[in-house]
């Protein structure tokens, strides 16, 4: 290897090594994947279902202060269709929504945890047989707990939350979310 390789080789391991060990101050932007849980006493029982759900994000980290990072986040939540068969009937649950949240993020090097507080705009429908039970669009508050690693401008995320969702029991939803910050 002649003098130049080895130097440009150098520059860029050193140059990798100099980067950010953490998330910092910006926007960013991610989605994720998880499972949602509905928990709710209906007038054919007592309903109790998972079912895929997705999300995704926008948001704006704020590393003003030394020990947390705060950031402010807005998104669409879908939590998809729990579905369960309950006295001969096929009860249905159809939840999304958009919300805004704010993050109180402790950093730790490349990893996070953090806990979050929001409010959602959520549009609920729920059925039974096929007949359209009740649908309702309403505001509702949500918190949540994460912990995250950060490597460059990319970032995996694993969170809960849970959801107040108006005449509904039980929402939660556990997730894998990935970002990349700018």
């Amino acid at each position: 290897m002649n003098r130049k390789s080895l130097v440009l080789a150098a520059a860029v391991l050193l140059g990798g090594l100099s980067m950010p060990a953490r998330a910092t101050d910006g926007l960013y932007l991610g989605g994720g994947i998880g499972q949602a849980t509905v928990k709710d006493n209906t007038s054919s029982g007592s309903f109790d279902a998972n079912n895929a759900a997705y999300k995704a994000f926008v948001g704006w980290r704020f590393d003003l202060i030394p020990i947390i990072d705060l950031a402010v986040e807005g998104g669409y939540t879908d939590f998809g269709k729990p579905s369960q068969d309950l006295g001969g009937q096929h009860v249905e649950f159809k939840l999304h929504g958009a919300y805004a949240a704010g993050l109180l993020i402790f950093p730790l090097g490349p990893f996070d945890l953090y806990g979050e507080g929001g409010v959602i705009q959520a549009k609920t429908e729920s059925s039974a047989g096929g007949t359209m039970i009740s649908s309702r669009t309403s505001s509702n508050g949500f918190y949540g707990v994460g912990a995250g690693f950060y490597v460059w401008k990319l970032g995996i995320r694993a969170e809960y939350e849970r959801y107040q969702i108006k005449d509904v029991d039980r929402v939660q939803m556990f997730s894998v979310n990935a970002l990349f910050q700018f």
